[in-house]
């Protein structure tokens, strides 16, 4: 449980970083988008971890 929270947050700082470098400044949609994106690789990976 804690790798998938951990994946998830990782993958939404990545997310945040990447849109702020390529944006110039930091959009409510994409931080919203991070969020969700994030949500999903977490949920998914903890998935795998519980098949695997």
């Amino acid at each position: 449980m804690a790798q998938a929270i951990i994946f998830a947050i990782t993958i939404f700082i990545g997310w945040i970083v990447f849109d702020a470098v390529k944006n110039k400044k930091v959009i409510k949609e994409n931080v919203l988008s991070g969020l969700i994106t994030a949500l999903i690789a977490g949920i998914a990976w903890y998935i795998l971890f519980i098949i695997f």
